[in-house]
């Protein structure tokens, strides 16, 4: 899904429509997806990436930028982070939302998989925090998904190595935890809603990186 039919165009705007009027998000998603038979991407694209008018302006407000970072505390959304820059880095479809924010559309939810690119992605989530420069930083990744621990190990030896103060742990309600820090990094609609402020990871891994970007602006 290089870029938008004229017919996810159309669906993108009426869920705008519903979702500015109040309808349930569940199922607005659901009704337009039916509508116009999306297939599953596209369904994916319509449940992430688009937002009431007032939603995605209260997302927008707790945006900050990498200089706002310096010296605050910088929780992290493991997988949330993780399998977006894996998308950047492999090329799959990434989305800038109606809200600002980056997000990708694999859907993997539980069933992460540790894939050849997983150890290139979290060395490039890291040399971006280590550039914001936190006071200290934790990577949570969801302690139900298979292999969770392993991947946390992983993380704190390249903390290590990075030189960055912090820690990285498989925890139960990684959205509940990172209400604790100053700053969480996460696209995730629990977590900005919960957050005090939202730093996008992706979003800033992108200004190095060359990728195909569906921009949601233009529809």
């Amino acid at each position: 899904m290089n870029m938008l039919s004229q017919e996810l165009k159309r669906a993108v705007k009426d869920l705008r429509y519903l979702l500015n009027r109040g309808y349930p998000r569940e199922s607005a998603v659901s009704f337009v997806g039916n509508h116009y038979r999306l297939p599953l991407d596209q369904r994916h694209l319509l449940a992430r990436c688009v937002f009431s008018g007032a939603e995605a302006a209260a997302n927008r407000a707790k945006a900050v930028d990498i200089a706002s970072v310096r010296g605050k505390s910088l929780g992290i959304d493991g997988y949330n982070v993780l399998i977006t820059v894996e998308s950047i880095l492999t090329g799959k479809p990434i989305v800038m939302c109606d809200d600002g924010y980056v997000r990708d559309l694999r859907a993997i939810f539980g069933k992460y998989r540790k894939s050849l690119t997983t150890p290139k992605a979290l060395k490039t989530v890291l040399a971006t925090v280590s550039e914001a420069r936190p006071s200290e930083v934790c990577v949570m990744f969801d302690g139900q998904v298979s292999r969770s621990g392993e991947l946390a190990a992983e993380v704190r030896r390249l903390l290590e190595e990075t030189g960055l103060e912090g820690d990285a742990r498989a925890v139960k309600g990684v959205d509940f935890q990172l209400r604790k820090f100053d700053v969480a990094a996460s696209s995730d609609r629990a977590v900005i809603q919960r957050a005090r402020a939202i730093w996008d990871i992706p979003a800033e891994v992108l200004k190095r990186r060359k990728a195909k970007v569906i921009d949601l602006a233009a529809v």
